[in-house]
């Protein structure tokens, strides 16, 4: 992992935007956006300027991911349903599941389990890149281990054949 997945993480752990995040380290938010997509390696400087806005040690913004958020059971398992069917009505209170929808379908698409509707309403590649950058940022919510457990019960709910009344 980088150092960018580090600040991204912290930044959401505090609750923080990145404009927030930029205000305090008193560096640009499109540097910080950069940073955090592991598109420029930050300066010593930078991370100082950064640590010292997050409240943290420059070898705990480096070496260390904060506390990771713990989803219960049934938490999870309305992620992982929502994900899979983000249409129904508990799928649309949770804001994540969008994301992991999102990210499904790109997957899907890929290899060729789904094939696209004529009608785009946006270009693929924005698309792409706007499911990549969701999912790096619920990843950096929850943490690795709930992010693995989280993709592990998608992948169980996926392939249990659904219900029929």
């Amino acid at each position: 992992m980088h150092v960018g997945h580090h600040i991204m993480s912290w930044r959401r752990h505090l609750g923080l935007t990145q404009v927030e995040l930029a205000e305090r380290s008193h560096l640009s938010r499109p540097y910080v956006s950069r940073l955090e997509k592991g598109k420029v390696d930050p300066a010593l400087s930078a991370i100082r300027q950064l640590a010292v806005a997050l409240n943290i040690g420059i070898g705990q913004l480096i070496d260390e991911l904060p506390p990771e958020r713990l989803l219960s059971r049934d938490e999870m398992d309305q992620l992982a349903r929502g994900a899979l069917r983000p249409g129904t009505r508990e799928a649309r209170l949770l804001p994540e599941t969008r994301v992991l929808a999102l990210m499904i379908d790109e997957r899907r698409k890929a290899l060729g389990l789904r094939v696209a509707k004529k009608k785009r309403r946006s270009s693929p590649s924005l698309r792409h890149s706007s499911a990549v950058n969701a999912s790096r940022w619920l990843r950096a919510s929850l943490g690795e281990k709930q992010w693995s457990a989280l993709l592990r019960r998608i992948d169980k709910l996926a392939s249990i054949p659904p219900e029929t009344p």
